[in-house]
């Protein structure tokens, strides 16, 4: 196979032609994971002591110095060693305080084209109360000059799973609940060259395409941390958030071409998932060897997506196709 195919700017090779398939578009674009900047199960061979909280543990850090609000325990999640938690415990006996927060700094600040995102993803569950005080837990972003650029919020009252960014408006509702019952698999996605985010829960959008930042911030990465936010500070929740399988990984968007199907006259009616409102080429092939130039386009900027004819289909038994993004 030709070199070509493992160069940085191709990404993706996609159907042959006898091969019909029509793919929903997934709002947060397919990514291919060229480096782990952190990631971590909490696990007693990286370091974890579950006889201690979390901050001062692998570098994690809190905004609270007390001897509560974090841990480690086991098995929560079946089979997957030690789980870290926060809230259930009150932080200090001699100080209210209404939140507390855990945090790793990692610090991003160079976004390639080629590689423009950086996703989150970590396994969580949030555990209710027995005390019947109900608080907010939540994933937030900031940037390498310590500026809020966006969070998502879970309501332990309410069970609403909010969204805020930096633009002072508050919360968002998305539109969706979480349970006690399951354990989620989040996610969020973020293209810092498009200033746009994305994230799901096992695999549903919660929130598409908003912002990193509404008021110009820098567009970098300090960390992605957790917060517990405590309704009522003279009498905490006893509830607490389970996390594990943390991970921050920088990707590149693999654009995905499929086929749509096949006219009488033999040519392939084509569509590209690519980016919002991006430029792409795709090439042709019928060996995987050499690879022609066949269009050039754009796709759209609501959907990302790019239709286009391959006229020349007719003219041969198979073909390949791929697509890259034009820096």
């Amino acid at each position: 196979m030709n070199d070509t195919l493992k160069t940085i700017c191709w990404i993706e090779i996609a159907a042959i032609l006898a091969i019909f398939s029509v793919t929903a578009r997934a709002a947060i674009p397919n990514t291919e994971t060229i480096e782990i900047i952190y990631a971590t199960g909490f696990e007693t061979n990286e370091g974890f002591d579950s006889e201690y909280t979390i901050p001062g543990q692998d570098e994690w850090e809190a905004t609270d110095d007390g001897d509560g609000g974090s841990g480690l325990v086991s098995d929560f999640f079946e089979g997957q060693g030690q789980q870290a938690y926060i809230g259930f415990s009150s932080l200090k006996s001699d100080e209210v305080v209404d939140s507390f927060s855990l945090f790793r700094l990692i610090n991003v600040t160079n976004f390639p084209i080629d590689a423009p995102i950086i996703n989150f993803n970590v396994t969580m569950k949030i555990v209710d109360s027995a005390n019947n005080e109900h608080d907010k837990f939540r994933w937030f972003v900031f940037n390498f000059k310590n500026e809020f650029l966006f969070l998502i919020d879970f309501d332990n009252q309410t069970k609403v799973i909010s969204y805020i960014l930096d633009d002072g408006k508050g919360a968002i509702d998305t539109g969706y609940k979480f349970d006690h019952i399951r354990i989620y698999d989040l996610r969020i996605s973020m293209n810092f060259r498009r200033n746009l985010w994305c994230a799901t829960m096992d695999e549903t959008v919660i929130v598409n395409n908003q912002p990193i930042t509404t008021k110009n911030a820098e567009l970098t990465l300090s960390d992605i941390g957790v917060e517990w936010l405590i309704y009522n500070p003279e009498k905490p929740g006893d509830n607490y958030m389970l996390f594990d399988n943390y991970s921050i990984s920088r990707a590149r968007i693999a654009p995905r071409v499929n086929v749509q199907g096949i006219l009488p006259d033999g040519k392939c009616v084509l569509r590209v998932f690519g980016e919002l409102d991006a430029e792409y080429q795709i090439e042709a092939s019928s060996d995987l060897d050499i690879w022609t130039p066949i269009k050039t386009g754009r796709t759209s900027a609501d959907e990302g997506i790019l239709d286009f004819v391959d006229d020349q289909a007719p003219h041969f038994p198979a073909r390949f196709y791929r697509a890259a993004i034009v820096p």
